[in-house]
């Protein structure tokens, strides 16, 4: 008996090829990037500034992103309406001079000209001289005239008027080796979802930025500067039409705040936002020379109770992996010199605190992470700078060169060479993950590049670990045969899918030695080589049940019914996912009707977006065409409206009565 299980072993062992991986890798030549918020730098003393500058740059930030507002122990600049005070703009273009200076020109800027939360004095934003006239009609400043004249003042002084100091007197708008780019506002319409139909202020604003005040001219981009607040993962309010069709805006700031969840880690819905190809990204991607660039301006640690500060660091760089590995640039909101216990802030100097090693981490990845969109135009790709002792030997056989041929040189010239973009071929795991924690690896949220990066019981779907659907075939106790196969991973034995145990992680051969966990990157788990399989299986048959066999090597070709069950970037095809190809109408593709895509249905973009999605309908005249249409099972006349017939429990809110004056003067008809 031996010698057949033998021979069989072998023979599938033969059969075994290297797994072509479907993914959502991105394989452009062009660079992402991270970055912080510090909304107070310009106000620290110029040693501190420059000390916090330097720890910044060491970490591979690329860019900064600054507030124009007043605080606690700081005026605004526009102490009163129309009136400013040049100074604390010399602090200003102090702190952006000394970014400048101190990175060597590899970091930017965003400046963000004024904070919508000083429209109400909340937020720890002191309420400003708008504030103090809108007297708590804090939606006036939109809708107002005078305050939108007011405002274009305010932009047209910090931009135009104001003659830089330390810029040979140049003003800001032309600053485009220092600046990236300007918000319109920090959050305009905060809290408000969506934003009134027909609103102009944002394209109003964006058009006097661009074109008045000349950003266009300097290749300083407008950012929209994250509209209506905190991004859900299936709301608009950072990215309303508004926003997209108006031309004069160029990036789309999104502002997005997720904590740690049991079914979910805190980068999970950054991923769920931003698979490549979905009407997000194809949207913004555009038809040439229309599209915008997408940039998540403000994202940070969200603590729960369930989940404490020991899972800071984890929800951290889970955060800013699942960004990079989407291509999309972020900034880090935000870095402080004050204590951070439980709240998002992080402090960069304070050797006590260790946030800033994760952050610092993915700041690094996110240096030579890979894009879909290009972003040259306003942040040209990272250079790596020689070493000080290349520098100094470099200036050297500059200086000796020039003596040998009597040619005087007044500077020396250093080479620099581009950074490179990363060839991970697979998700960096987290190292932050804590090794007593519920899960370390491949839990139901975490993310995955192939089944064998989620537990046995999960699949791998647009690079997050999910839970099976039910209609998703070949899971665990499906039946199976020869035309309904199982999950790659699993095994058919007698005619069921059976659950499989994963490959085990080598262990240290010291006595005594500490064990490896699954998520350690220094782990490595048993090869296919006969030994090292008979040598789990052995392990296996003294389990609970003695039936479970290893989980098979990871492949694309998951069986399927319909696109649903597959990846973004796969169909379905003879009941089995099958990736894209280059040639395929998949997603992303332009299209003009279902039929068209392969991997779902043509959205209102005209791009081809994944299947699952639900088909917005928005709009005047949204409703045609629904209301001839019959319900099964309702009577005639009850289908819709005051009289449908409902099945799920209504919830009706009655204002309660307010006590009204009476006996004032009556209202003019």
């Amino acid at each position: 008996m031996i010698l057949p299980k033998l021979l069989a072993t072998l023979v599938s062992l033969a059969a075994w090829t290297k797994p072509v991986a479907a993914s959502l890798r991105i394989t452009a030549d062009l660079h992402s990037f991270g970055g912080v918020n510090y909304p107070l730098l310009q106000f620290f003393d110029p040693r501190h500034r420059d000390d916090t500058i330097r720890e910044i740059v060491k970490s591979g930030a690329r860019v900064i992103r600054l507030f124009i507002r007043p605080d606690k122990l700081h005026p605004d600049p526009e102490a009163e309406l129309g009136e400013f005070d040049k100074s604390l703009l010399d602090q200003f273009d102090d702190t952006m001079a000394a970014i400048h200076h101190l990175s060597k020109g590899q970091m930017k800027v965003i400046i963000v000209p004024h904070d919508s939360h000083a429209l109400r004095g909340i937020n720890d934003v002191p309420c400003d001289a708008y504030c103090q006239k809108l007297d708590g009609a804090f939606l006036d400043f939109y809708s107002s005239d005078e305050f939108r004249e007011l405002y274009k003042q305010r932009l047209e002084v910090f931009l135009k008027h104001y003659p830089s100091k330390n810029f040979d007197g140049r003003s800001w708008s032309e600053l485009s080796e220092v600046i990236l780019g300007v918000d319109l506002q920090n959050q305009p319409f905060s809290g408000i979802w969506p934003i009134p139909s027909g609103e102009s202020w944002l394209c109003d604003i964006a058009t006097y930025l661009k074109f008045t005040i000349g950003l266009d001219n300097a290749n300083i981009a407008v950012i929209s500067g994250g509209v209506s607040g905190p991004q859900t993962i299936d709301g608009n309010q950072n990215f309303p039409d508004s926003v997209f069709d108006c031309k004069a805006i160029d990036v789309i700031g999104i502002h997005g705040y997720f904590s740690k969840q049991s079914d979910a880690t805190a980068g999970t819905p950054w991923a769920n936002m931003f698979i490549p190809g979905n009407t997000l990204t194809a949207r913004a991607k555009g038809k040439k020379g229309k599209g915008k660039l997408l940039l998540v301006e403000e994202w940070e640690y969200v603590h729960n109770d369930e989940f404490g500060l020991f899972y800071k660091k984890e929800a951290v760089f889970d955060q800013g992996n699942a960004l990079n590995l989407r291509g999309i640039p972020w900034i880090y909101s935000h870095l402080t010199t004050e204590s951070e216990s439980k709240s998002p802030r992080i402090n960069p100097l304070r050797p006590e605190y260790t946030t800033w090693t994760a952050l610092a981490d993915v700041l690094k990845r996110a240096y030579t992470a890979r894009s879909n969109f290009n972003w040259s135009k306003y942040l040209p790709p990272p250079y790596e700078a020689p070493s000080s002792l290349s520098i100094s030997h470099h200036i050297a056989e500059q200086r000796l060169l020039s003596m040998m041929t009597d040619q005087a040189s007044s500077s020396t010239e250093i080479i620099l060479t581009r950074a490179g973009l990363s060839n991970l071929t697979s998700i960096p795991l987290n190292p932050y993950v804590l090794e007593q924690g519920d899960c370390t690896f491949g839990c139901e949220g975490h993310l995955c590049d192939a089944a064998d990066g989620c537990a046995p019981d999960l699949l791998c779907r647009n690079s997050v670990c999910q839970k099976n659907a039910d209609s998703q075939p070949g899971q665990v106790g499906n039946q199976c045969n020869s035309k309904a196969v199982c999950q790659t991973h699993l095994h058919c034995s007698r005619g069921h899918c059976l659950a499989c145990t994963p490959r085990t992680t080598v262990q240290p051969d010291k006595a005594h030695a500490p064990r490896l966990q699954p998520n350690n990157p220094n782990a490595h788990c048993y090869t296919d080589a006969l030994h090292s399989l008979f040598s789990q299986r052995s392990s296996e048959s003294t389990s609970a049940d003695g039936t479970r066999l290893i989980c098979r090597p990871p492949s694309p070709s998951i069986p399927c019914v319909s696109a649903h069950h597959c990846d973004a970037n796969a169909y379905c095809s003879w009941g089995l996912c099958t990736p894209c190809l280059p040639t395929d109408a998949c997603l992303g593709a332009p299209c003009r009707s279902n039929n068209r895509c392969k991997t779902g249905y043509c959205n209102d973009y005209g791009r081809c977006d994944y299947a699952g999605q639900k088909k917005t309908i928005t709009g005047p005249g949204a409703a045609w065409g629904t209301k001839g249409r019959r319900v099964a099972g309702v009577p005639r006349g009850h289908e819709r409206g005051p009289a449908k017939v409902r099945d799920e429990a209504m919830r009706v809110n009655i204002l309660p009565e307010k006590v009204k004056q009476t006996g004032g003067p009556a209202v003019a008809a």
